[in-house]
């Protein structure tokens, strides 16, 4: 049909041209797929519905109200970029006292519990535990907070207490790795030292148990390896040994052996270094290998620290006019750093290629890149430092914690 509008003359013309469309054929075979996808989506739902609800009845003993808030938790909530947004930070005060960060939150773990709280000083966990001395381990994935010379442990995450064990024997040493497997060092009815590793679901997986050694410390990384701190009589000596291990073999291999040495503590300098503190001497270790020693030529050793690829160490002479040394090693054993060490020196931390030195009223700053040495008057009786990040450390007194700028607060040393 057509329409228009007008004259021949002039004016305005308007022309319209409908054309009447034939009616739509529908295709049977996309008519029935349509169907066919309508009645899937109802039977998904309904199946859905089903297994949430057989799920939940199933392991209703799991769900819980922490396990919601720890999903919260991992969902990118705010974390403190500046100095100014950080919070003051309250625990209860204790003689017995370890402080760590766990998934960018402030632990405290003392005798009487262990407090988790935020870096705003909102409190997340408030655990009680009836420990005398109490170790405070941090993993990617879990907390293993453990009894020094005691026999009970406990595994936590950032909202809840996961599971408890007491052993028969007092506990030594322990580790935890970041796939959340952990080792307890201990001892049995049948042997004097004893090594179990557990998996993150608190099974047991691995053990080692011997009469020959005494296991002084042990360490557990994340491919499996455990590397064992161990000290053995014969021939009228002392040895000191250091044993490599898998959790999934039975293989040992010796990589060090001395007589008239005592290993008393391995820490881990880098991603595959260790460095291990015996009574006279300090290995420097790679992968397997052993690639230096430092001898202590007589000194004692007053603390002792590595991480982030060094390794510090202050040395104390005996007798009188005695005096501290500071050293600060690479991974490969070689000394950065010497200068005197104050002689109430109550701690040592490595971080971000720095040295830090905790001492009655204030905190000294060694910065390797540039040799200079920088102070921060504290005011405060602190008992330790822990790093929220590479700008920041929080300084913990025996009830609080507070922020401190590692560039702007620390003063250059003449």
């Amino acid at each position: 049909m057509s329409v228009s509008a007008g004259s021949d003359s002039g004016g305005e013309s308007v022309q319209g041209i409908y054309v009447e469309e034939e009616p739509e054929r529908i295709n049977r075979r996309y008519k029935h797929a349509s169907v066919a996808v309508g009645i899937t989506k109802y039977v998904v739902i309904t199946v859905f519905f089903l297994f949430f609800m057989v799920m939940s009845l199933i392991y209703s003993s799991q769900i819980s109200i922490e396990n919601f808030r720890y999903i919260i938790k991992d969902m990118n909530l705010k974390i403190p970029t500046g100095i100014e947004e950080y919070g003051d930070i309250y625990y209860v005060a204790d003689m017995e006292q370890n402080y760590a960060i766990y998934r960018d939150d402030f632990v405290c773990c003392s005798r009487s519990g262990l407090q988790v709280i935020d870096m705003t000083g909102k409190q997340i966990q408030n655990t009680a535990l009836k420990y005398v001395k109490p170790r405070l381990l941090c993993s990617e994935k879990y907390m293993l907070v453990y009894d020094l010379s005691n026999t009970q442990y406990s595994i936590f995450n950032s909202f809840s207490l996961l599971h408890s064990g007491t052993l028969d024997y007092p506990i030594s040493g322990a580790d935890i790795n970041d796939e959340g497997y952990y080792m307890i060092v201990s001892r049995d009815a049948e042997y004097k030292s004893s090594v179990t590793v557990y998996n993150k679901e608190m099974e047991t997986v691995y053990k080692y148990q011997t009469n020959d050694r005494y296991i002084y410390d042990a360490t557990l990384d994340n491919d499996g390896s455990v590397t064992l701190y161990a000290c053995s009589a014969r021939d009228g000596g002392t040895y000191a040994e250091i044993i490599k291990g898998n959790i999934r073999s039975d293989q040992l291999q010796t990589l060090y052996q001395n007589k008239d040495v005592m290993p008393l503590k391995a820490e881990k300098s880098g991603t595959s270094t260790v460095s291990v503190l015996c009574s006279d001497v300090l290995l420097f270790f790679s992968g397997d290998e052993l690639v230096s020693r430092y001898s202590f030529y007589g000194r004692s050793c007053k603390r002792f620290a590595a991480g982030d690829g060094i390794s510090a160490l202050v040395l104390t002479s005996v007798g009188a006019g005695a005096d501290s040394e500071l050293l600060i090693f690479d991974t490969e054993g070689t000394v950065l750093y010497r200068g005197q060490a104050k002689s109430d020196i109550s701690g040592l931390y490595c971080k971000n290629k720095n040295v830090y030195s905790l001492y009655t009223g204030g905190v000294q700053r060694y910065e390797i890149n540039t040799g200079k040495t920088y102070s921060y008057s504290s005011g405060h009786e602190a008992k330790g430092l822990v790093f929220a990040n590479n700008e920041i450390v929080l300084i913990a007194t025996s009830s609080s914690a507070y922020p401190v700028s590692v560039y702007d607060d620390f003063k250059e040393v003449g």
